[in-house]
Order: C-alpha cells, then structure tokens, then sequence
C-alpha cells in the first residue's frame, strides 16, 4: 500500500463526537431501529459504534458485538474463494457450467463460464420466476429448486449486458462445491482464521443464519405502513421472520458485524498478502462493467462494485436482505474502509457510508490546507428551532457541520480564526454565513450559545429549558 491515509487517521478522534450525535440523528429521523458503523484503515480499527435497538418488539439495545444479514456482500467471499481455487489450479475463469454441474449440461446457462458468472456478464435471470421468498412467501431454493431454476431460459446472451444475477452467484456456490467436494459453508468458514488474525479478535461472520459461532444478529424490519385503513399510523417498523438462505448463501446468506466485514473490505488492499495474490486482486477489482444510472457512475469487476467518492476510488458492495440494507466501501491502496449495517429494508446504509467517506476526506483536506494548527476552544452541539448546530474544532481549522445532513460535507461551513480569535466563516459566495463571525456567548459551564447570522443556538440544556417559550413566539 504505497499511499497512506495518516491525515484521515489524525482527524478522525476529534470529529469522533459528531460522528456518534451524527449516526444517532440519522438513525432517528428515518426510522432506523438500529445502525451500527465501523471505520478503519487496515487492521487498525479507528472507529466502531453502534446505536438503537436489535429488535423493536424487545427493545434490546444494539451493540458493535451483534451481527446483521449482510447479505450481498456474500459475493465478495464467493468471488474470493472461486480466485483462491483458480489461483490453486483447481478451476479455470473459462471453464464452463456444463463442465463443472453436470446437472445443467442440456440448460441455456451451460456454456456460461465462471468468469461471465462472476461479472454478471452470464446473462442469467436475476432471482427466477417467483422469488419470493425475498418477503417470506417461501423458503429459499434448495439445492434441487436451485438447479430448476436455472434451466429456464436466460435474459441475454453472454457478454450482452451486465444483469446482476443472485441466480448466478448461487450457481458460483454449486460451482465450489463440485471442485472442493465440500459443502458451500465449510470452505467459506475457512477465511474466518485469517480475518481473525488480521483483525487481531476473533471474527464476528458466517455464510448462513446457524451456521458459524453463536452470535447474536440483529432482527431484520420492514417499513411501517404509512396508515392503516382506519386512518392510524403505524409507527413501529415491524419485524421479519429470520430466514436461512439454503442453496443461495454463495450469493446472499452471510451474516457479520460491522468491524468484520470492514476488515474483509480492508484485507483486499493490495500488499496485505492476505487471502489472494496482488495479480488476483487487480483482476477482481478491474472495471469488468460500467453502470450509469440516475446520474451514478458504478462498476462492477469479479465480485466488487466499484466507484468514485471524491477524488477516493473504492471497492466493495451492498447489501439487501428481508429487513435489512448494508453497505461497505474500502480503498484498495490504502486499506481505509466503511461499513454501515442497519437493521430496516430501507435504511440509507449506501448514503451513510459515503458520506462518512465524504467528510473524513474533506476534514483532512482543510487541515492540510490550514496555515495553523492552533485548536480553537469552541466545540460542541448547539440547538436552535431551526436545528442543531456542530461545531468541530480542528488543527488550524473549525468546522460547523449538521447532524441532520444526510451528507454532512456537503453542507460543511469552513471557519477560520481572525486576528482577535474569532471563528469567522469563510469570505466566498453563499447563501448561509459565508465571511460572517461566529458570535459565541460563555457562562459558569462552558459555552452558552452561538450566533451566527443572527441567530442563536444553546447548548442543549440551555434550549431544554426556553424551548416551549419559543415555541410560543413572542407575545
């Protein structure tokens, strides 16, 4: 890993505050029960913490122990194993299904090769005909439903299109198991030892629900329903049944924390050494496809997607599951890495982990550009009827973020100190407080309140106590 992530790792314990009172305002306002986040840059955990419930129905608080359904992030392992066995010389990228499942020599998937499976270049269907078992209806295949499933004709030719395809990493598992002569799980229990070693603890990760350590995982939920028919809300997301994956964990049955699958990311830096060589790596990580969509430019490679946050480029992969949304970025040269887990079908996982991405670069950019590196003595979150308000104080620089902005540095004030100390915002073209001074206001306890643009915002127990009078407006 030649280049190296030390501004980031610098600046990260002092926007550590924001970051918690940030996850937990997030959590809050879209009804997440619970979301558990680490950040770390290779086997140095930076960053872990964990907020909410596992379970709306018993309120057990979340920890960074619990695991989630991490489900699609499954294909990331599945792709590993499939390079360790060609790295092996046990199987061929151009090796065919009819070669490897005898069961599917007569099927239109017979002439796919593992590398068109691998890229979801195979043209292969996505779920099947009736895939729902996505919400519970039935049972996930097993491994005869599997291998009717993918008799049926397939949606392009080869190399056609990219078609993400949970069918044909399902079929990547058959595959494994028809070289090793092993079942799914055991080989893929095989990476635990050596994450546990490169994390330093043991690994908290499994291929299917049962299978693995006894670890607790959190329950999946769903939306509410926006009204019942008698006009009532519904204002507890509800809880999904759990469910074991069968003949489909190679493409979504995994289960882990967010610090294990954060270390997987990081593992798959090139110069870590661990689980596939660097040629490997670069062939997995190569952009195999690019997927524009809605104005989102992502690629795929041999198990990865892949894309651009800033100037950062990084691998990884989400995850969708009945009752919860995951995502985790990781940067192949420096062994940084994001993860987000949460617990709801339509938690902003994605968005979250980008944005955490978003803000430790942006942090470190304007420390590097600083001509100081004095600290100011103004920190803290602040509260006003308009929202909160946090200011983080950096070396040479002090930031003003909102724990209510999905993407935090995108709606970052830059301030700088004048002459007389003052935080003063900086001079550019705005609509907020571009060039203006913060005003700040102490007492027996610290720092009262700020003003900026000419509104105030106290400190939490100061808002606490004249809330409602504001609340009633001037008489």
């Amino acid at each position: 890993m030649t280049r190296t992530d030390d501004a980031v790792v610098a600046v990260l314990p002092r926007l550590e505050p924001f970051l918690r009172e940030w996850i937990d305002t997030q959590r809050v306002m879209s009804g997440v029960p619970a979301v558990q986040v680490a950040v770390r840059r290779g086997p140095e955990l930076l960053f872990s913490y964990a907020s909410g419930v596992a379970d709306t129905a018993t309120r057990e608080p979340v920890t960074t122990g619990h695991a989630f359904r991490i489900a699609s992030h499954s294909k990331t392992f599945t792709a590993t194993l499939i390079m360790q066995l060609v790295e092996r010389g046990e199987l061929s990228l151009d090796a065919t299904v009819a070669s490897l499942v005898p069961e599917l020599a007569n099927a239109p998937v017979a002439s796919r090769t593992v590398r068109a499976l691998l890229g979801h270049q195979a043209g292969v269907e996505r779920d099947g005909t009736d895939a729902n078992w996505w919400q519970r209806k039935s049972l996930f295949p097993n491994r005869n439903e599997l291998i009717a499933e993918l008799q049926h004709d397939s949606v392009y030719a080869a190399n056609e299109h990219f078609h993400y395809s949970n069918l044909a990493y399902s079929l990547l598992g058959l595959i494994i198991e028809s070289v090793t002569s092993r079942d799914f799980n055991d080989v893929a229990l095989d990476v635990v030892p050596v994450l546990s070693e490169y994390m330093g603890d043991a690994a908290t990760i499994g291929p299917d629900s049962g299978v693995g350590a006894d670890v607790a995982i959190v329950s999946g939920h769903v939306a509410p329903l926006g009204y019942w028919r008698d006009g009532e809300a519904e204002a507890v997301p509800p809880v999904v049944a759990p469910v074991d994956t069968r003949a489909q964990a190679a493409a979504t049955g995994f289960w882990a924390n967010a610090e294990t699958i954060s270390a997987w990311v990081s593992a798959h830096a090139l110069g870590t050494g661990l689980f596939l060589s660097d040629d490997a790596k670069r062939l997995m990580q190569r952009k195999e496809s690019t997927i524009t969509k809605n104005g989102l430019t992502r690629f795929y490679g041999l198990g990865w997607i892949q894309r651009a946050i800033g100037k950062r480029h990084v691998i990884g992969h989400s995850g969708g599951f009945p009752g919860h949304i995951t995502q985790t970025w990781g940067d192949p040269k420096t062994g940084l890495a994001v993860s987000v887990l949460t617990n709801r079908i339509d938690g902003k996982a994605s968005d979250w982990a980008t944005a955490i991405i978003r803000l430790l670069d942006a942090a470190a950019h304007e420390v590097a550009r600083s001509d100081g590196d004095d600290v100011a003595d103004v920190y803290g979150t602040f509260w006003a009827l308009w929202g909160a308000t946090s200011v983080v104080p950096l070396p040479g620089v002090t930031l003003q973020l909102s724990p209510a902005a999905v993407d935090p540095a995108g709606a970052m004030t830059v301030m700088h100190a004048n002459n007389d100390g003052a935080l003063r915002a900086v001079p550019e073209d705005g609509f907020a407080d571009a060039g203006e001074v913060m005003r700040v206001e102490r007492d027996g306890d610290g720092i009262a309140s700020i003003t900026v643009t000419g509104i105030t915002s106290w400190r939490p127990d100061l808002f606490a106590e004249q809330r409602d009078t504001l609340l009633r407006g001037a008489l």
